[in-house]
């Protein structure tokens, strides 16, 4: 069978650009009012860049826009030496918008803590930065942080990028919790980690870490084709047979992170609106670029 076909670069139509760029803009004024009207007035660390940036405003009154992009710049020049243009304007475009209007609205509307209650600080800034951060993951930005330290140490260990990601916030917010000497406040901000995600998890399509993925269709080689090269991912192709006439249709099954479901859809959107397309959960992923067998336990 030839498989011998170039990728194809996609452009998608002006006006969906934009669509997207309003999305991520959106996503990032509610990650910015997360910070400023709940988590970082009651020193409630959420993890990554953000986490970090908490403790440093909160030590040396640093603003905390301005330390979560001077954070994130050393880690995207380590994260494009590793991974080459992975890292591209969309997020670069995110943590600069989040990073702006963090500062902005702070400065420019005085914003005080929105509750004097540590409790809903935590829940409700937790839901305002997981929705913030589902609109930025559907439009395929990312918020940089520890999305690439995790993926740098999945790159090195047997560690999924999932792994990886709860343990570089595990280590920041009880960094935090140490840094200012109450355990709640450790505690506060592993709930609200927990929050944000299961927010963001139900906004990229269902609380399943991945999905897997039929897809049916005559351009099949340039959909093999983007998923192998554009998203890193691998599948089996498979020749099948429709039930009214009988022709044979080639079909592609992948199976791809809950992150990525949007980038597949799109690129199979765009390639041919006439394919099938059909998506599950996949409640246990096992091999190479999901959860190792290493890890599996024997019995």
């Amino acid at each position: 069978m030839d498989f011998s076909i170039p990728r194809i670069r996609l452009r998608p139509p002006p006006g969906k650009v934009a669509f997207d760029y309003a999305m991520i803009t959106l996503g990032a004024a509610l990650m910015a009012l997360s910070y400023d009207l709940f988590l970082v007035p009651h020193r409630i660390a959420p993890g990554g860049a953000a986490g970090l940036a908490t403790i440093l405003h909160h030590l040396f009154r640093f603003p905390v826009g301005t330390a979560i992009f001077l954070i994130n710049v050393p880690l995207f020049v380590w994260g494009i030496r590793e991974f080459g243009r992975r890292f591209g304007l969309r997020t670069i475009y995110a943590v600069f918008v989040t990073s702006f209007l963090t500062d902005f609205l702070q400065a420019a509307l005085h914003l005080t803590a929105a509750t004097d209650n540590t409790l809903l600080a935590a829940v409700y800034g937790a839901v305002l930065l997981g929705v913030g951060l589902g609109l930025a993951f559907r439009h395929q930005a990312t918020t940089g942080g520890s999305d690439i330290v995790a993926q740098i140490i999945a790159k090195y260990t047997n560690a999924t990028p999932g792994m990886g990601i709860m343990a570089v916030d595990f280590v920041i917010i009880a960094l935090a919790g140490l840094t200012f000497g109450k355990v709640d406040l450790a505690l506060y901000g592993f709930m609200a980690l927990y929050v944000s995600v299961r927010i963001l998890d139900f906004i990229l399509e269902g609380w399943s870490y991945n999905k897997a993925a039929y897809i049916i269709s005559d351009r099949w080689r340039e959909i093999r084709a983007e998923v192998v090269e554009g998203m890193g991912r691998g599948g089996t192709v498979w020749a099948g047979k429709g039930f009214h006439q009988g022709a044979e249709r080639m079909v592609i099954f992948c199976v791809v992170g809950r992150r990525e479901l949007s980038q597949l859809r799109e690129t199979v959107r765009m390639l041919d609106p006439k394919a099938f397309m059909v998506v599950t959960d996949a409640k246990e992923v096992l091999g190479l670029g999901f959860t190792p067998w290493s890890s599996v336990a024997k019995g």
